[in-house]
């Protein structure tokens, strides 16, 4: 099984012991992140444990429990090393995701820390490496910035509504772009959202692309249901975003509730 190995440089006895908290903490959220999209399936979140730590510049392993899907810590360096080229989404990377890649950013300002390196660690031993570098945390604040609008389309999976501090927003999974897209939506959509989560969907409205093509962002005007798929969140990885918005339901239940089935 892969492994996924981070280190934290700096001087001996200078490194501070938040920023090593700090790069566990984003670095296991951004991995489950990559866990939910990569599996597209009802599933429980899958475990990392601590398997070995070395000292000096500060490192530690983490290793996957068997849930875990078996590309997400390759799919994450891939990801990092295709932020390190260009100011584009990688597959897989969900706006979180991006988000956690800027939060580990900071932590090189952090005084004692002198660089971040994340491998991954095959069972044969084969290793793959990037470096977080100022220049990737650029490029990852850049992929989600809108530089086109147009009147346009997305289809995908409703797979996460967000309805916290008077926002009404979505995230559509496109599965050929292999990354999901951020949609808000008016007030008078809402029941239809509602209604279409956990269903493959087409988004019409003004689409915002960024500076390579691909979409970040839809303002839906209308939402029209193409097919219902298996791919659909958790009640536990909807928690903190709108946990009481299905009850104790799956999605699948209570797309079948609301419909009367």
């Amino acid at each position: 099984m892969t492994q996924i190995r981070l280190q934290l440089y700096g001087e001996r006895g200078q490194l501070p012991a938040d920023a090593l908290v700090a790069l566990i903490k984003h670095t296991l959220e951004m991995l489950h992140e990559l866990d939910c999209t990569s599996r597209g399936a009802n599933s429980r979140r899958g475990r990392w444990r601590i398997s070995e730590v070395w000292d000096g510049s500060i490192g530690l392993v983490l290793e996957p429990s068997t849930d875990v899907h078996p590309e997400v810590p390759t799919r994450l360096i891939n990801g990092l090393a295709v932020l390190k080229d260009r100011s584009e989404l990688p597959p897989w990377f969900s706006e979180s995701a991006i988000g956690k890649v800027q939060q580990i950013g900071k932590i090189l300002k952090n005084p004692g820390v002198s660089g971040i390196g994340l491998t991954a660690v095959t069972e044969s031993g084969s290793k793959t490496e990037v470096q977080v570098t100022q220049e990737i945390v650029e490029h990852a604040a850049e992929a989600f910035q809108g530089t086109d609008e147009a009147l346009g389309s997305v289809t995908g999976v409703l797979d996460v509504v967000n309805l916290r501090r008077g926002q009404r927003k979505a995230s559509l999974y496109d599965t050929e772009e292999q990354h999901a897209v951020r949609c808000t939506f008016p007030e008078d959509l809402l029941e239809t959202v509602r209604q279409y989560l956990g269903t493959k969907v087409r988004a019409a409205g003004t689409v915002t692309r960024n500076q390579v093509g691909q979409i970040t962002l839809v303002k839906v005007e209308s939402l029209d249901c193409i097919e219902v798929v298996g791919f659909v969140m958790t009640v536990a990885e909807l928690t903190g975003i709108a946990p009481w918005y299905t009850g104790e339901r799956t999605a699948t239940e209570h797309q079948q509730w609301t419909r009367g089935a």
